[in-house]
């Protein structure tokens, strides 16, 4: 079988028949059609190699859409191509043939003149030889031309004298006019090609990279790419040379080759030669991809196919690449394109038969409709997109399906329906937990509602989305929302995330504004309400800060309310240990991405005023694995935290130390606002008990807002600070920040068991410590100073400053000079890094004593 002719056996058989019957003087006509790219130009080639092989006269033309108007253009190439294969037979008739070819060049018409000298021209050089006229793409034949074909086809009964037509389906409607003049005559026969199955996929790889390459591939797969369509695998199989690990040798490595080592292995038999060389090709270390890798030779296919399938299917063929979904809908198609929906169905289905699309499932593959989609000019694309909007919007395509073809679309129009179309598809995008794409549809939904009524509406629901995203991004689109709550355009669930975000970002003086606002103006929301102002109270429980008489709410009881359970925990906290896991069970288990965000923040004060929250410890890992919040940046950054806490807890200061580090900077420290605190607190922890002086100073530099000292996030961000001093043996700093804690919870009514006495236990801490070395029994360093003069030594000796030593030792920094200086001339030393290591090891001991002072 010849190249590319896999699976055309039969086909290639009856075209032989037939131009055997022509050589004995009985003519024919054969109309060959099939889908596009399934084969007919090579069947035209390889007929044509093989009748001239037989000593036919052959003569090919193809017909172009760019020259069917240029009147008997077809008939041009036709004489000129058998003028030159007459030659050799009949010059005179040859001649004839050039005249005939030059008068359809000069244009006019068919006239009947013409029809009958180009009918007697062909028949008479059939006298002596058969003569093959084969023609590709008939269908976009010019009409005076295809007069002539029928002229001639209607006398070729007797002649010797082969008539080979080659069309696409699909264009029936432009040739009724031969279909009805040649189908109808006795000598007229029809072919009809069809894609290859997977088998001839195979066979077709095989001509072209070798059969063991070819057996190593899913046939199945590449055939469910290309539909079978040969030019589809030819392509397929040029991208794939792109992509093996070894490319096999090239035309231009033959020159390369040692040739005289060849003839001595082959001995110049040709059979061994060619075996040799598919030996050489198949078992090259290079490989064939076992399914089908797309790449721009394909690409260029696609598009080749679809343009010579004509403008009705490569508009078809566009609008189901801008849909997107399943080819079923042809009433939705040929609305798209205002055509006529049988004609749409039919063309659909000729896409399918000829492989460029999937019955049902619409493209093959992503590569198929992407080139599509590039083959289109930006505005066509972009009106494409809209009116395919317009026509889902009206057909009740959910909202999500209809902004994406907005987004793509990008057109400065304005229309109310398409930002309400955006604004719920925000909402159904956070409420699945898809953030991002609902901050691109609510950003283009305030590009559309700008300046009017819908403005305030939509920058809320964009700011509470983008929040999730980047909070200081968020807080840039604050200020005319707090300008619009102060002058009651907004309501109360468009206040709600302003009123969060404020408080997030310790702006509480605004906060309280914009809530007592909105207060007097949405009687209604009552409840809402008091969740606002007890988190407001939580998080600024200072009674100075606001004039405000009711007690400072505890944690426990606010996530109560928060999430639902009030009836499981009382406002003073006494549902019990049971009650409280589940109520932090239950809302962890309830968090959803677009939830409120203060039942979200009271988990990590929740874990400040209990210590232990059984649902936080058991949650964190399960919810993270969610795409809702592993995708989300501000989600992910509080459930890490938690869940580096409850490691902690658990003793696992390693992966505590991992896990606060990734909540830490999953964000920025801006965007953390005042809840910095809770990571930093549990970063700088396990790094102390890790012992791992690095993570720590990391946390250490990490910069905290100002308002969060006034916050209970402050409390374990301090405590920390205090246990990460005693471990450096700073004891007084390390007791001070206790002491700050113990003060603030007392101050704050934090009286939860997490809230415990701060100073408290960071002493009990101190004293479990184990003492330094040179606590031990034996003589004092250094007999030669005096008491005092060890200690300051000492203190000096282990790299502190005279003011540290001061406070340490509450005497004047000028005692501690004094004392200095005695010990520098007693130890015959002009400097601090001369003063001997025993003496700086004696510090140890001085902390533990001033430790033991203090407490």
């Amino acid at each position: 079988m010849p190249h590319n002719l896999q699976e055309r056996n039969g086909e290639v058989q009856q075209l032989h028949q037939l131009y055997r019957a022509c050589a004995a003087g009985s003519g024919a006509v054969v109309l060959a059609d099939g889908p596009v790219g399934c084969g007919k130009t090579a069947l035209l080639r390889s007929l044509a190699e093989w009748a001239a092989g037989q000593g036919a006269l052959c003569a090919s033309a193809t017909a172009s859409p760019a020259e069917r108007h240029d009147r008997l253009g077809l008939i041009e190439q036709l004489m000129t191509a058998l003028r030159a294969a007459a030659r050799s037979v009949d010059v005179p008739a040859a001649d004839n043939c050039g005249v005939i070819a030059a008068a359809a060049a000069a244009g006019g018409y068919a006239s009947r003149a013409l029809l009958r000298r180009f009918a007697q021209a062909v028949t008479g050089l059939a006298e002596r030889a058969p003569v093959l006229l084969l023609v590709d793409d008939v269908h976009v034949a010019d009409e005076d031309s295809l007069a002539c074909l029928r002229y001639l086809m209607r006398r070729i009964d007797a002649s010797a004298v082969l008539v080979v037509l080659a069309e696409c389906v699909g264009h029936e409607r432009a040739l009724v006019s031969s279909h009805a003049e040649t189908l109808y005559l006795p000598y007229s026969h029809r072919i009809r090609l069809a894609p290859l199955s997977a088998t001839g996929v195979r066979r077709r790889l095989a001509d072209r990279v070798g059969a063991r390459a070819a057996d190593r591939v899913d046939a199945a797969a590449w055939h469910l790419a290309t539909g079978g369509n040969p030019l589809l695998v030819e392509a397929l199989a040029d991208d794939a040379r792109d992509v093996r690990t070894g490319a096999a040798p090239a035309d231009g490595a033959v020159s390369r080759v040692d040739a005289t080592v060849w003839h001595l292995a082959t001995g110049g038999n040709p059979l061994l030669v060619e075996a040799l060389a598919d030996a050489t090709r198949d078992d090259h270390p290079g490989t064939l991809p076992t399914h089908p890798v797309p790449g721009p030779a394909f690409r260029h296919a696609y598009l080749r196919c679809l343009h010579r399938a004509g403008p009705v299917a490569l508009a078809v063929a566009r609008a189901a690449a801008v849909l997107t979904g399943p080819v079923t809908d042809p009433a939705l198609l040929a609305a798209l394109l205002d055509e006529d929906i049988a004609g749409v169905r039919r063309t659909a289905d000729d896409l399918c038969e000829a492989g460029l699309l999937a019955d049902g499932t619409g493209f093959r593959t992503e590569a198929a409709r992407s080139a599509v989609l590039e083959d289109l000019r930006a505005d066509e694309l972009a009106a494409l997109r809209v009116r395919a909007a317009e026509f889902l919007h009206r057909d009740g395509v959910p909202a999500r399906a209809v902004a994406e073809h907005l987004l793509a679309a990008r057109g400065t129009a304005r229309s109310r329906w398409q930002a309400d179309v955006l604004r719920t598809a925000g909402h159904e995008a956070l409420a699945a937990g898809d953030v991002r794409p609902a901050v691109d549809y609510l950003r283009r939904a305030a590009e559309l509602t700008a300046g009017t009524p819908c403005e305030e509406e939509t920058a809320a629901a964009l700011a509470k989305a983008e929040w999730l995203v980047d909070p200081v991004a968020a807080a840039r689109r604050l200020p005319p929302l707090i300008r619009a709550a102060r002058t009651g355009r907004v309501t109360f669930d468009e206040a709600r995330p302003v009123v969060e975000q404020l408080l997030w970002n310790g702006q509480f003086t605004q906060a309280e504004a914009v809530l007592r606002n909105v207060a007097d103006r949405a009687p209604g929301a009552r409840a809402e309400l008091a969740v606002l102002d007890d988190w407001l109270r939580l998080v600024r429980p200072d009674p100075d800060a606001h004039t405000r008489t009711r007690a400072t709410p505890a944690p426990s009881a606010l996530l109560a309310r928060a999430s639902g359970g009030a009836g499981d925990i009382r406002d003073g906290g006494d549902g019990g240990d049971g009650a409280d896991d589940r109520t932090g069970d239950r809302t962890l288990r309830g968090t959803r991405v677009d939830g409120p965000l203060p039942a979200t923040l009271l988990l990590l004060a929740c874990l400040l005023e209990d210590g232990r929250l059984t649902g936080a410890d058991r949650w964190p890992e399960h919810l993270l694995a969610e795409p809702g919040h592993r995708h989300v940046p501000v989600r992910r950054a509080l459930l890490l935290t938690v869940a580096a806490s409850t490691a902690l807890r658990r003793g696992q200061a390693d992966e505590a130390g991992r896990l606060a580090r990734a909540g830490l900077f999953t964000l920025t420290p801006d965007a953390w606002g005042i809840a910095i605190g809770a990571p930093l607190a549990t970063a700088l922890l396990a790094a102390t008990e890790a012992g791992d002086p690095a993570a720590a100073r990391a946390a250490l530099d990490v910069p905290v807002p100002g308002a969060m000292s006034g916050t209970p996030f402050a409390l374990p961000y301090r405590y920390a600070l205090g246990r990460f001093e005693a471990a450096r043996g700073r004891t007084p700093e390390a007791l001070r920040y206790f002491e700050r804690c113990r003060e603030l919870a007392v101050r704050w009514g934090l009286h939860g068991p997490g809230f415990v006495d701060w100073r408290q236990r960071g002493a009990v801490r101190l004293r479990r410590s184990p003492r330094p070395a040179a606590t031990a029994a034996g003589p004092a360093p250094l007999p030669e100073l005096t008491e005092s003069e060890r200690r300051v030594g000492a203190l000096a000796a282990a790299g502190r400053t005279n003011r540290e030593i001061a406070d340490l030792l509450s005497i004047t920094v000028s005692t501690v000079e004094q004392h200095l200086t005695k010990v520098y001339r007693k130890l015959k030393v002009r400097r601090r890094a001369d003063l001997p290591k025993p003496l700086a090891h004696f510090s140890g001991e001085v902390l533990h004593m001033v430790e033991e002072s203090h407490v």
